[in-house]
């Protein structure tokens, strides 16, 4: 029931992911702030990302709260459930430039990726849109999304059933650049 309007566009330097995550009351009591941090415990917008049309096995993951914090990191997953390992790309390195903004119930933002970060500008890509929201508020600083108090959506549905379940790249969509 919380819409999210995705839209991208693309030169020869970047990938530009532009959203707006709508009814979503309670982002203000998103409480990270330092990048690459655990920020899918709350409020997010994430991206999943690799080069190619075939169902992927390592991935960018890129997430952005409404905090403007950053979290930028390759997946190894060749079971295609689980991930196996995670790498952090130093944000300082990322070369991504991004902003955010609130209005109301909404906040927005924008991320262009470089394509260096990609392993270059490609024809073809595989990629999800996820988002994280809070449906209550919360009165402790440290607290964490579950199925009973958040809400799991994705462009491209992994259809995990009642535990969220973002990794499974078979169910990513594909991305034509023309």
């Amino acid at each position: 029931s919380q819409s999210t309007l995705v839209n991208l566009s693309f030169d020869d330097e970047y990938l530009s992911v532009d959203f707006q995550c709508l009814q979503n009351p309670f982002w203000s009591q998103n409480t990270y702030t330092k990048h690459n941090t655990e920020m899918w415990n709350q409020e997010v917008f994430e991206l999943f990302i690799a080069e190619g049309s075939a169902t992927p096995t390592q991935y960018l993951e890129l997430e952005i709260n409404p905090n403007n914090a950053l979290f930028v990191g390759w997946i190894e997953n060749p079971t295609k459930e689980t991930p196996q390992k995670l790498t952090f790309v130093p944000y300082e390195k990322a070369g991504i430039k991004h902003e955010v903004k609130a209005n109301g119930d909404t906040w927005s933002g924008k991320m262009q990726i470089p394509w260096a970060l990609l392993g270059g500008k490609k024809d073809t890509f595989r990629l999800n849109f996820y988002r994280i929201v809070s449906l209550k508020s919360h009165p402790n600083t440290d607290w964490k999304c579950t199925p009973a108090d958040c809400d799991f959506t994705c462009w491209s549905p992994s259809m995990s059933g009642t535990t969220p379940r973002f990794h499974r790249p078979d169910a990513f969509g594909i991305l034509h650049l023309k």
